[in-house]
């Protein structure tokens, strides 16, 4: 079974931390991707651009309707994500309990 991680934080978080504060989530990302390959359960993943850069289209009575921005206004944005394919959703949680998104974020 495929499960999709959606990576949910504070973008302002990202941009107020120093550089090697900045510098640490990456590594940690990167041991997590790491973990993830060498496992065999990854199937896609990455980052997304900021939520400014967004496109939201909306259908209602037959129009589309093009906005600017994200879906909703909220504090936390979908920063990234990950499709894994494993077993059960118990495993698909115990993966996600080690993704760094997790401290800081939800997934």
């Amino acid at each position: 079974m495929q499960y999709l991680l959606l990576l949910h934080g504070d973008e302002a978080v990202w941009t107020e931390m120093s550089e090697d504060d900045r510098r640490q989530a990456i590594q940690s990302y990167m041991a997590y991707n790491g973990e993830l390959a060498s496992s065999g359960v990854l199937r896609a993943g990455g980052e997304l651009a900021a939520s400014h850069t967004a496109t939201t289209l909306r259908g209602q009575a037959g129009q589309v309707r093009l906005t600017d921005g994200p879906f909703a206004e909220t504090r936390e944005q979908i920063g990234g994500f990950y499709v894994i394919e494993v077993e059960s959703l118990d495993e698909a949680l115990s993966w996600a309990r080690r993704c760094p998104a997790l401290w800081g974020g939800s997934i």
